[in-house]
């Protein structure tokens, strides 16, 4: 995840080193994960799908890997490229990215037509999602609590009347989820968006 400058990331930087025994300093093994999420259930007003998150070391060997679901909004393809839509993304596979980096990124074109900076809310975001932006990761339990997020949750369950998913304990989840990409996504974090 080198910047344009073709210089290590602050990200890279920040997690290159990690304490090893009796307080040494020792170089993180190059990792990377990739969230595998397949949607299975689609109501009126969300989506939820069930996630592997999974963490290769720089031959390719799996690591670690946890499992969660998600929660977006419900699914409109004719809509899913379209600013604004409040519908799930399109399937595909994207990129990851922390806050930092992209905060940078959006900072340093506001800069140059003289616009002051911006702070984005929430720690991860899905990247270059066709027609989309701002698709973050971030806590919620219902299908009003996102315009094309990803929530995570360790359960989920439908309402009958609603007809609607919702995800439970997503602070849980979120925290787990993101602990993970801080130890492992090193190399890279891709989330690849799939349906049964």
């Amino acid at each position: 995840m080198a910047n344009y400058l073709n210089r290590p990331s602050i990200f890279e930087i920040a997690t290159a080193f990690e304490d090893g025994k009796n307080g040494e300093i020792k170089q993180k093994t190059k990792t990377n994960v990739v969230v595998n999420t397949t949607r299975i259930g689609y109501g009126k007003k969300s989506t939820v799908s069930k996630f592997i998150a999974m963490a290769y070391d720089e031959t390719g060997n799996k690591v670690d890997s946890i499992k969660g679901y998600f929660l977006e909004p419900e699914t409109d393809y004719n809509r899913a490229k379209i600013k604004n839509s409040d519908t799930s993304i399109a399937q595909g596979n994207y990129k990851v990215i922390p806050k930092k980096i992209l905060e940078e990124r959006i900072n340093t074109e506001r800069r140059k037509r003289g616009e002051t900076d911006i702070q984005l809310t929430y720690q991860w975001y899905v990247d270059s999602v066709p027609g989309r932006s701002g698709i973050a990761i971030h806590t919620g339990n219902y299908g009003k609590d996102t315009e094309g997020c990803f929530l995570p949750g360790e359960n989920y369950s439908y309402d009958k009347e609603t007809e609607t998913y919702n995800v439970w304990e997503s602070k849980k989840k979120a925290k787990e989820l993101f602990d993970f990409f801080d130890n492992y996504g090193h190399n890279g974090i891709k989330i690849n968006v799939d349906s049964e």
